[in-house]
C-alpha cells in the first residue's frame, strides 16, 4: 500500500481552494435568485399555442392560461412575429384591465366576448422608462369580456377589423 503524505501547507491550500469553490458557487446562486426577478426568467416550457380566426384571418396565438402567464403577457419581449399574437382566455365574462408594464413595443388590445370583438385599445405603447406602477396608463374593456387578444399595433386597422368582427376560438386546454 502506498501512502501519500500531505504537509500542513498543502492541506491549508486545499481547504482554501474548496472554500473558494463553495463560496463562489453559493454567491452565484444567490446572485441569480436575487438579481433576476421571476418575470425575467425564460420559462422552461414554451406556452401552449392555438390557431384562432379573426374575421377571415388566421392567427397563431400563444395562450396565457395561468396567472403568472397572464401577469407577464408579452412583457420583456422585443416584438411579435407576423401572424401571431397572445390570447388571454377566460371561462366567464368579466371586466378586464391591462397595462403595458414591461412592454417594449406597441399593441392593439382586443376585447372579445363570446366570439365577437366588442372593442379595442388600439396602438397603445409602453409607458416611458421609470414610470411608477401607480402612474401607468391602464386600458379597460368596455364591459365584461371572455377573452383578450394582443396583436401588434395597427393590426386591426390593417385588416379592417373592429367591433362586431367574429373571432373563432377552438376549445382550449385547461390551465
Amino acid at each position: 500500500m502506498t501512502r501519500i503524505r500531505i504537509g500542513r501547507r498543502s492541506v491549508a491550500a486545499l481547504v482554501t481552494v474548496a472554500m473558494a469553490v463553495v463560496l463562489g458557487a453559493s454567491s452565484l446562486v444567490a446572485a441569480q435568485s436575487t438579481d433576476v426577478p421571476p418575470w425575467r426568467v425564460t420559462p422552461e416550457a414554451p406556452l401552449q399555442r392555438a390557431e384562432i380566426v379573426v374575421g377571415e384571418t388566421p392567427l397563431d396565438v400563444e395562450l396565457a392560461l395561468e396567472g403568472w402567464q397572464q401577469q407577464l403577457g408579452l412583457g420583456y419581449r422585443n416584438g411579435l412575429e407576423p401572424g401571431t399574437g397572445m390570447l388571454f382566455p377566460s371561462d366567464t365574462a368579466t371586466p378586464r384591465t391591462f397595462w403595458m408594464k414591461g412592454m417594449r413595443f406597441c399593441l392593439d388590445i382586443v376585447w372579445i366576448d363570446d366570439g365577437v370583438i366588442t372593442g379595442a385599445a388600439e396602438s397603445v405603447c409602453p409607458d416611458p422608462e421609470g414610470t411608477a406602477d401607480a402612474d401607468r396608463a391602464t386600458f379597460a374593456s368596455p364591459g365584461p369580456v371572455t377573452d383578450v387578444l394582443e396583436v401588434p399595433a395597427g393590426w386591426l386597422k390593417e385588416h379592417g377589423y373592429g367591433a362586431g368582427t367574429v373571432v373563432v376560438i377552438p376549445d382550449l386546454p385547461e390551465a
